[in-house]
C-alpha cells in the first residue's frame, strides 16, 4: 500500500469526522463527559476491542471529540419497544459533540488527543522530511497505542440499568472498525447484550 493512499484515507476519515461534528449545531463549547458511569461502560467494552485483544496496546489513545456514528445505527423491533428509552437517551446524549476526559479508571492507561493533535502526528516531518509520515508518524508520537479509539457519549435509561454506546478504532491505512453496543447493568457490572431481533451495523477496513 502506497503511503499516499494511506494519507488520503486518513484525510477522508478526518473530514468525515469533522463533517459529523459540524453538522451538529450547538451553542457554546462542547460539554465534557463527566459521568463515571459512562467511563464504566467504556471500560466494560475495551477488553473486547481489537486495540486491546490484537494490538495489545499498553497506553490507549482516545479522540477527544465524540462521534455517535449515527449514519450506521442498529435496527430491530426491540429498539422500538424494550430498548426505546435507552436509544432515545443515546440520541439525546449525542445531539451535540461531547469531550472525552482523562483521569477515569478504564483498566489501562490512556490519553485524550484532539483531531488537530492526531492530524499533526500524521504530518510530522521530523524523521523523514517532506514525506509526511502518516501512520508511522502517529505511532512515533503514540507508541504502543494500537491506533486511536473513537467513542460516543453513552445513553442510559432512567434507572441506569441499560446503556447504549458506540466505539470504534483506527489503526492503519486498511485497519479499523467499529459498531454500537447495548449493555445491561448486572449487579453493578456492565455486560454487553445482543437481542436476537437487532441487527448491528458494523464497519471494518
Amino acid at each position: 500500500m502506497k503511503r499516499g493512499l494511506g494519507h488520503r484515507r486518513l484525510a477522508i476519515a478526518l473530514l468525515a469526522c469533522c463533517a459529523t461534528i459540524v453538522g451538529r449545531a450547538q451553542d457554546g463549547p462542547p460539554a465534557p463527559i463527566d459521568d463515571p458511569d459512562a467511563y464504566a461502560v467504556y471500560a466494560s467494552l475495551l477488553p473486547n476491542e481489537w486495540t486491546v485483544t490484537a494490538a495489545h496496546a499498553k497506553r490507549l489513545v482516545f479522540l477527544r471529540e465524540t462521534d455517535a456514528y449515527s449514519r450506521c445505527m442498529p435496527k430491530g423491533p426491540s429498539l422500538e419497544t424494550d430498548w426505546k428509552t435507552t436509544v432515545d437517551a443515546y440520541r439525546a446524549a449525542n445531539a451535540s459533540v461531547r469531550f472525552v476526559r482523562e483521569g477515569f479508571p478504564l483498566g489501562l492507561p490512556y490519553v485524550v488527543a484532539t483531531k488537530a493533535e492526531i492530524d499533526a502526528a500524521f504530518h510530522d516531518d521530523s524523521v523523514k522530511p517532506g514525506l509526511g509520515l502518516g501512520w508511522d508518524g502517529f505511532y512515533k508520537r503514540y507508541p504502543d497505542s494500537g491506533g486511536f479509539l473513537v467513542v460516543s457519549a453513552v445513553g442510559f435509561n432512567a434507572e441506569k440499568t441499560r446503556a447504549m454506546a458506540y466505539i470504534g478504532h483506527s489503526c492503519g491505512s486498511l485497519c479499523g472498525g467499529g459498531t454500537h453496543h447495548l449493555l445491561e447493568n448486572v449487579q453493578g457490572t456492565w455486560r454487553e447484550v445482543r437481542p436476537r431481533d437487532v441487527q448491528f451495523c458494523m464497519w471494518a477496513s
